[in-house]
């Protein structure tokens, strides 16, 4: 996997106001990024699967920048899609292991 180290170019000023300057070195920690409390809230390091959800239950999307693990954009990550089905099809192998009883009312 290749680092995104990029060379700026000439002086420019980030979204949040941070200036970068011609011939600085720019480049991300995506495991920094994935606990930053200015992306992901005050409860950023809380596991809160929730934090995915709608009001309904509903899966949300956000935005492919927001967690970049596979990069966004024109140079996504090949192998996104194989690594998808491989976590849904472990995850499918897990759950068959449980007896899974509904508790409650459903509505």
């Amino acid at each position: 996997v290749p680092a995104n180290l990029m060379v700026c170019l000439e002086d420019d000023v980030l979204p949040d106001k941070t200036e970068v300057k011609k011939g600085w070195f720019i480049g991300y920690h995506t495991y920094t990024m994935g606990r930053a409390e200015s992306i992901w809230g005050k409860d950023c390091l809380q596991f809160r699967p929730e934090r995915w959800l709608d009001e309904n239950g509903a899966y949300k999307p956000d935005s492919p920048f927001r967690f970049p693990v596979f990069h966004a954009g024109p140079r996504t990550c090949l192998g996104k899609e194989m690594a998808y089905i491989q976590m849904k099809s472990i995850a499918a192998c897990v759950v068959e292991e449980f007896d899974l009883d509904v508790l409650g009312k459903q509505t």
